[in-house]
């Protein structure tokens, strides 16, 4: 008696919503790269009636939600919570945080989920596209950079917006962090597919997106970049136990970010780095200071979500670091919550190790290069920070699909 493998189940409508979604970031990651956020909003709108046709596994979205509902009950005691008669204008609408990550959480959560359960032959060509897409965006930064943003303000200009160049500059570094998540995914895709000269181009996109974080001075995607190559390298040659140790490393700053830098600043070290710190880094390091200092007087609750907007010039938007502006706003619950989350991740992470180190190894880079980057640059809640993590777990997705074996 002999039996037939069944068919792949065609997933077109995903597989052209997943290329239309890769196809975009050249063009958002250099001239928008805030929207991102409606990006992923779009993807996840698109895609949510398979959610309920193919019954998608939603674990990702129901792990967030202990860390919502904290978030939204800490909106009784934040100094920042909207009063309800300005909810019906729509900037205080716009600025209402907690609102908007109940939307994040469908509509991100929708597209991880539902683009998770693309086909081969759909992950493929999204993985083609993701890869010229990346490779567009990585020469287009690293240009434009070289060249002091010249494009980019001819650019605004075209379009009666001109811009300051030192802004310019910034808008063209932004470029560089979704390059940082996603290198990993094209490089495992690269490689998988036996692509003719794989490690000169490999080298080249990494060459790229340092050479236009170098030239626009972001050193975040640079150490995320480094950060994420030497797990992957850990995860790679040695695999599980490198993948295990991930669990306890990715958990720990959401638990000790406050007490080391309360440590630090008694024992004096904070001082010593003042000194050897450029302004950017001594300016963190006064954020990361106050903000612990303020910790310590609601380290339980914390101060309410969006506290961190209500401290003035000490704290400029957010602290520059998700795990202590965590602490402030939600304190050790909102914290431990959110460390579990991602020592959760990183548990997945060891398990996909265990099926192919290749896909363990990237998963793992990709998530200490999002960790990375978080923990010292952007505030923890801004939209488009938290679409591109959606983005990088699609990427993993379509990669680790479309270098799988045919069946």
């Amino acid at each position: 008696m002999t039996s037939e493998l069944a068919p792949e189940r065609r997933t077109p409508w995903l597989g052209a919503v997943a290329v239309f979604l890769m196809a975009m970031i050249p063009l958002v990651g250099y001239l928008a790269p805030l929207g991102f956020a409606p990006l992923l909003a779009l993807t996840g709108l698109l895609v949510t009636p398979t959610l309920a046709r193919a019954r998608q596994p939603m674990l990702p979205v129901f792990a967030l939600l202990p860390l919502l509902a904290w978030a939204l009950i800490s909106l009784h005691w934040s100094p920042a919570a909207p009063h309800l008669a300005d909810l019906k204008k729509d900037k205080a609408l716009g600025a209402f945080t907690a609102f908007k990550l109940v939307l994040e959480l469908g509509f991100y959560g929708a597209a991880v989920a539902a683009l998770g359960t693309l086909s081969r032959r759909s992950a493929r060509r999204a993985g083609a596209v993701m890869i010229v897409a990346a490779a567009a965006l990585a020469l287009i930064t690293a240009l434009d950079g070289a060249l002091q943003a010249k494009i980019f303000q001819a650019l605004r200009r075209a379009s009666h917006d001109p811009i300051r160049p030192d802004l310019a500059m910034v808008k063209v570094s932004m470029g560089a962090y979704p390059l940082a998540l996603l290198f990993w995914p094209c490089a495992r895709i690269l490689d998988a597919w036996r692509v003719r000269g794989r490690t000169i181009i490999i080298a080249a996109m990494a060459v790229l997106t340092i050479a236009g974080a170098h030239f626009t001075g972001a050193d975040a995607p640079i150490a995320a970049l480094l950060a994420g190559g030497l797990v992957w390298l850990g995860v790679r040659v040695i695999g599980k136990p490198v993948a295990r140790a991930l669990i306890p490393i990715v958990a720990l700053p959401f638990i000790f970010a406050p007490m080391v830098v309360l440590w630090s600043v008694r024992s004096g070290f904070i001082a010593w780095l003042h000194v050897l710190a450029p302004p950017s880094w001594d300016a963190r390091l006064n954020i990361w200071a106050f903000a612990t200092n303020e910790t310590v007087q609601h380290p339980l609750r914390g101060w309410g979500i969006d506290a961190s907007r209500m401290f003035g010039n000490a704290i400029p938007l957010h602290t520059h670091d998700a795990a202590i502006q965590l602490w402030l706003e939600l304190g050790s619950i909102g914290a431990a919550l959110a460390g579990a989350f991602f020592a959760w991740l990183a548990y997945r992470v060891v398990g996909r190790t265990g099926e192919d180190r290749r896909d363990g190894a990237m998963a793992a880079a990709t998530l200490v290069a999002y960790l990375t980057i978080g923990g010292i640059s952007f505030g923890v809640w801004q939209e488009w920070w938290i679409a591109l993590g959606a983005l990088a777990a699609i990427a993993c997705g379509v990669a680790q699909k479309s270098s799988a074996s045919p069946r």
